[in-house]
């Protein structure tokens, strides 16, 4: 059995947590293809030092480093507390539901990446039928080890799969009681955890649902299936939703700064006239007039850019990547009045589209100073496609340097 959970968590959960852990920072439910969740991974960290010894005791309930153990009575007990079993019940279909305001009332924390793993689940749950719960004293007063066992109903599939989660159900400092995982607890409830877990009726319990589980799938091969890419289909798809998330956050925060960078009545001391002017070190670009400003990107020494604005306040307003952000006007100067416009060549009035993600430079070499990253779609003015594998391009108004395998 402590072989079988040892190689289901490392093979089949640790793997990924350690790829994905932002993404897979695990919800006690989160293994449906296995039975063992936060038991499991204090199981796998016997001995391993990354498994126990990296959660600190700072700002957290849940056990008291060094604190001597009560005595207390840690036979498993079989829906022993009601108000326990309703909390649990109530719980698990918050989780099934996608119930967010329940969920985060239940965990003592949950972010908005694993809210996201739970909404992406719970489009594939129906329900967790026929809860247990098998209850030991916890480490602290008045807490409880509380292992879960259930029948998870799947969308589209009439087959009930066994299922059992452990968890930490404990009261903070206000009374309150909290479902805790492992990343909430102590050093010592985890320690605490693991050695009660080893009771043999545990051990038992664990065991018997292991073997109802197998059965299980093993008679419904369409489920077995499933249950066997659920983990992939799940991953992919909360990456791609956190992605989205991302993306529509930035445009938001983008569009927040355009607008207010609009409404500035700064007065303009040289006239409205834009001008090409040339960064004469590496300088950051800011969301406004201020040194306290948001940093919206960075420009290096001899960097093109059109200046909007020169302010009476020492600033400029520049276009930057599409979008308008200022630069400390000392730190610019007029391609006009420098007689140098060498890099100003002209643009064949042709465009190439970026086909993968690429490193625009400063010039025809990988080592060459990097101007900035156009992504895959973006479309980049041509002035020459040239023999030595490189297309030179015009960026924020100077020539610059693509590799030609990655546009079209």
């Amino acid at each position: 059995m402590m072989k079988f959970i040892k190689s289901l968590l490392f093979d089949k959960i640790g793997g990924w947590i350690k790829v994905h852990s932002i993404i897979s920072a695990t919800l006690l439910f989160a293994v449906v293809v296995a039975c063992v969740t936060l038991v499991a991974a204090v199981i796998g960290g016997k001995g391993n030092p990354a498994m126990l010894g990296t959660v600190g005791d700072e700002g957290k309930t849940g056990g008291t480093e060094g604190s001597e153990l009560p005595a207390r009575d840690i036979s498993l007990q079989c829906d022993k507390y009601p108000d326990v079993n309703q909390l649990i019940e109530d719980y698990h279909k918050a989780l099934a539901d996608n119930d967010e305001e329940k969920i985060k009332q239940y965990l003592l924390y949950v972010s908005e990446d694993e809210l996201i793993n739970i909404a992406v689940k719970s489009e594939y749950i129906e329900s967790y039928d026929k809860i247990k719960c098998y209850t030991q004293e916890g480490y602290d007063e008045n807490s409880y080890y509380v292992y879960v066992s259930y029948q998870l109903k799947l969308d589209g599939f009439e087959t009930l799969v066994p299922g059992l989660s452990g968890l930490y159900y404990c009261p903070d400092e206000a009374g309150t009681y909290h479902i805790y995982r492992k990343s909430d607890m102590s050093e010592a409830v985890l320690a605490d955890f693991y050695q009660v877990y080893m009771e043999q009726e545990v051990q038992d319990l664990y065991d018997t649902v292991k073997l109802d589980y197998t059965e299980v799938l093993e008679s419904d091969e369409n489920l077995k299936t499933f249950v066997e890419s659920f983990e992939d289909v799940v991953r992919d798809e909360v990456v791609k939703r956190i992605a989205i998330r991302e993306a529509s956050e930035a445009l938001v925060e983008a569009s927040s700064e355009a607008l207010s960078s609009e409404e500035d009545p700064t007065e303009v001391a040289d006239g409205d006239e834009s001008e090409t002017v040339r960064a004469t070190t590496t300088v950051n670009v800011r969301s406004s007039d201020s040194e306290t400003a948001d940093k919206i990107g960075k420009v290096i020494t001899g960097t093109t850019l059109t200046r909007l604005e020169e302010k009476l306040n020492g600033w400029s307003k520049v276009l930057y990547e599409g979008s308008e952000g200022y630069i400390k006007s000392e730190y610019l100067e007029s391609m006009s009045s420098s007689g140098d416009n060498d890099n100003d060549e002209p643009a064949s009035g042709k465009y190439v589209t970026v086909k993968e993600n690429v490193n625009i430079r400063a010039s025809a070499s990988e080592t060459g100073n990097k101007l900035g990253l156009a992504v895959a779609g973006t479309k980049l003015e041509l002035i020459e496609k040239m023999s030595d594998g490189w297309t030179k391009i015009k960026y924020e108004g100077q020539t610059a340097y693509v590799k030609s395998d990655y546009v079209e």
